[in-house]
């Protein structure tokens, strides 16, 4: 891992802001940008995840005993994953999200190996990967322990509205709640 070095991942911008060597490998952090329409499918590892949302209304997909529920997020919400819990995300609106993502150092080189070079002009950028590139995060993926879901993509069942007023009524004075959400 090279902190200066930002690396794409089935179109998911990352950049790193703590490596583990920057933290006695016991973490990683990066920032990730969702660009408009990129999914990253339910998946499931070894690792624990924790993402941070920073700017945007992504939908997160986590498993509950009822299946995979989907749901909006909003900035200054935290979405914490277990180890091997189904998960996935989404970008679903017509601008960047960007999350904070911490990891354990294993998920960290994991992005690292799967990833490739950034570049603004990466022919990739909002583009659906080719089954090359799937194929070629598949297989490095298994080397990590990762498994993905067969389960097909749901609907969000909590809108971003519906969380901002949930959030407003329960927390009135929250200033990091964007008012946008409600409309």
């Amino acid at each position: 891992m090279n902190k200066s070095e930002k690396i794409e991942l089935l179109g998911v911008e990352m950049e790193w802001m703590l490596t583990d060597a920057e933290t006695n490998n016991q973490y990683c952090v990066l920032v990730a940008t969702v660009p408009p329409g990129v999914m990253i499918p339910p998946h499931r590892h070894p690792d624990q995840e924790a993402f941070f949302v920073l700017e945007g209304a992504p939908e997160f997909a986590i498993e509950s005993p009822s299946g995979l529920d989907w749901c909006f997020a909003v900035p200054g919400e935290m979405v914490n994953i277990p180890s091997m819990k189904l998960h996935g995300f989404r970008n679903p609106t017509t601008s960047d999200v960007r999350v904070l993502i911490t990891c354990t150092p294993n998920l960290g080189r994991f992005f690292a190996d799967a990833g490739l070079p950034f570049d603004r002009e990466s022919p990739y950028r909002h583009k659906i990967p080719s089954p090359e590139q799937i194929r070629r995060v598949v297989e490095i993926s298994a080397r990590y322990g990762h498994l993905y879901s067969d389960e097909q993509p749901g609907t969000c069942k909590r809108g971003a509205g519906q969380f901002a007023v949930e959030k407003l009524l329960a927390y009135p004075g929250t200033s990091n709640i964007n008012k946008a959400y409600l409309f």
